[in-house]
């Protein structure tokens, strides 16, 4: 058989649980540790890196990464796991969890273009701020909403799904106590015709946190006063690719800087 008039997968997948930049009280970039990229053609790779350590900003005692991609000869449809994960995170004292999980599973079909989408096995394992545990509600089947249809247009073209997004964004900026810079930065969110205009959708898998003591929650965003503001379960997509960051930072006291962790993202094509 000539495996040229076959239609092939071309895999795209990464995976980075630490990554971020410093810039106050000293410069210094947080690097990925831990991070894996996939091979064109697929199969499998992973990443570990034991007690990580950026004093006195972030440590984890441990992070990894595995991702895989391969075809499922029984239904023709291809499928990429990426999955990100930090373990025994603390970070300037004031947010530390036991485990933080970012898991894509994007399953292509035999016939057509657009995925089915799964975020199944993402998830917080005692966050907490302050001390204080942060009950966290999550919709891990957004894309997916608990069908096995394949979608027949691109997600950022689903009506339900787009309204969804933008009640999610009415969510954030209409929140009580809501700073000024959250209605400015996600006011798009809500209006459909910017992300037409955008190419790109920006949301959370996060559904609802319960009150934070000693802190504003706006949507998926907590400002903590005297640390940063924190962003939960961000989801940004296009057309063809997902990206999913299970926590991240914004820090803006002593410690000034950027911070992500447990980030997924996928945005393999068929071909033809």
């Amino acid at each position: 058989m000539n495996a040229s008039t076959e239609r092939h997968f071309y895999y795209h997948a990464d995976a980075s649980p630490v990554g971020g930049h410093i810039t106050h009280p000293f410069e210094k970039i947080v690097t990925t540790e831990a991070s894996s990229s996939l091979a064109q053609a697929g199969g499998h790779v992973n990443g570990v890196h034991e007690s990580y350590r950026l004093d006195p900003v972030v440590a984890a005692q441990k992070a990894y990464s595995h991702i895989s991609g391969a075809k499922n000869h029984a239904t023709g449809t291809w499928t990429t796991l990426t999955t990100s994960v930090v373990e025994h995170l603390n970070v300037l004292e004031v947010v530390t969890a036991d485990r933080i999980v970012a898991r894509l599973a994007v399953e292509h079909p035999a016939e057509g273009y657009t995925p089915k989408v799964s975020f199944v096995g993402a998830q917080f394992i005692n966050l907490r701020v302050n001390g204080h545990p942060v009950n966290v509600k999550l919709n891990r089947s957004l894309l997916h909403p608990g069908h096995d249809n394949f979608p027949t247009e691109p997600h950022i073209k689903d009506k339900k799904f787009i309204q969804k997004v933008a009640e999610h964004g009415r969510r954030i900026t209409g929140a009580k106590d809501a700073p000024e810079w959250v209605k400015t930065r996600y006011g798009w969110i809500g209006k459909p015709e910017e992300h037409e205009k955008r190419g790109h959708v920006l949301t959370s898998l996060v559904e609802e946190i319960e009150e934070v003591h000693g802190a504003t929650t706006c949507g998926h965003v907590i400002v903590v006063p005297d640390f940063g503001n924190l962003f939960l379960g961000e989801l940004s997509l296009d057309r063809a690719s997902f990206q999913l960051t299970m926590l991240r930072m914004e820090l803006g006291c002593p410690a000034v800087g950027n911070l992500s962790m447990a980030t997924s993202r996928s945005n393999g094509y068929p071909m033809p």
